[in-house]
């Protein structure tokens, strides 16, 4: 990955401005108020497989257009409105750009876009869900949550802070790579796509959670925690919850306890003699006697001891 590059430039005419943005955006068309003023700043940090621009509009004006790359726009100022055909957008939160379609209006306004490499970003989806046939492609324009979204800007922050602090931080290749890989995969987890969609032609639903519930399961009796979980499938704890909680009804938490009963269960079922259920209990990781018993008559309709007594 090519070391940052920065550039800033201002344009005070529209055709300066869309050639210089039809290098980045060649789908983005700007208009001028009545007046026929127009006026834009915009700094640029750019690598390999990334973007950031910041723009300060200080006239009026229309732009309208998409990207065909993964751009996620952030912006405030006044005037400021986004629309998809007839539909209003939140503009005070942060928004995938669409393919086409996206019209924006400001009397004034200040934005952030982060661009990133499409074809670069659907190979950690590949390699995260393992289905290497993965066509990613775009499913929404709004954040999947808002704890996702702040998630996003977490990431953001502390990537720009610190290539602000450390300019040559990317002149590493691991850390080049450390970083984009951070930053794709905050926003796989934030942004809608079909990445947690992919297809498991074996037995269905999508290859993270199927691939998490086979680690849990040959798991279950260590003493793993759902980070483990998700550091075996290469996925964020947030992303992971996200995963399951759409697909399943359940996260992780939920599934994880539930194998751990079965396999209590199991254990009860073919116990020695000697066998007690606080052993059990204890083996599968549930140091809490009531509760373990509880949850078990709720799981299975009766106690753990009428369970062992009837072996």
């Amino acid at each position: 990955m090519p070391e940052l590059e920065h550039q800033s430039r201002s344009f005070d005419d529209v055709d300066s401005a869309h050639e210089w943005f039809a290098e980045y955006f060649p789908e983005r068309r700007f208009g001028v108020d009545q007046d026929g003023r127009f006026g834009v700043r915009v700094s640029m940090s750019t690598s390999g497989r990334f973007s950031f621009i910041d723009s300060a509009w200080t006239a009026p004006g229309t732009a309208t257009g998409g990207t065909h790359e993964l751009t996620v726009i952030s912006g405030a100022g006044r005037g400021y409105r986004l629309t998809q055909g007839p539909t209003d957008l939140d503009a005070c939160q942060p928004l995938l750009a669409p393919a086409d379609g996206l019209a924006v209006r400001w009397e004034e306004r200040r934005t952030s876009v982060v661009a990133l490499e499409f074809a670069a970003v659907e190979r950690i989806a590949r390699a995260a869900t393992g289905y290497d046939a993965l066509r990613l492609r775009r499913t929404g324009l709004v954040a999947n949550s808002p704890e996702l979204a702040d998630h996003w800007v977490t990431v953001l922050r502390g990537i720009r802070s610190s290539l602000a602090r450390e300019p040559g931080l990317l002149d590493a290749p691991l850390v080049a790579n450390a970083t984009f890989h951070h930053l794709a995969t905050a926003f796989l987890h934030a942004f809608p796509t079909n990445w947690l969609e992919s297809p498991d032609e074996r037995r269905g639903g999508s290859a993270v959670v199927r691939r998490a519930i086979e680690y849990m399961h040959a798991h279950a009796g260590e003493p793993i925690t759902i980070t483990d979980v998700a550091s075996a499938v290469f996925i964020s704890t947030r992303g992971l919850h996200f995963a399951f909680t759409r697909e399943l009804g359940e996260s992780p938490a939920q599934v994880l306890r539930r194998i751990r009963l079965e396999g209590a269960r199991s254990d009860l079922r073919a116990a020695g003699a000697d066998a007690t259920v606080a052993k059990v209990a204890r083996a599968w990781g549930f140091a809490h006697h009531q509760r373990f018993a509880d949850s078990y008559r709720r799981a299975f309709g009766e106690r753990p001891s009428e369970t062992l007594r009837s072996r």
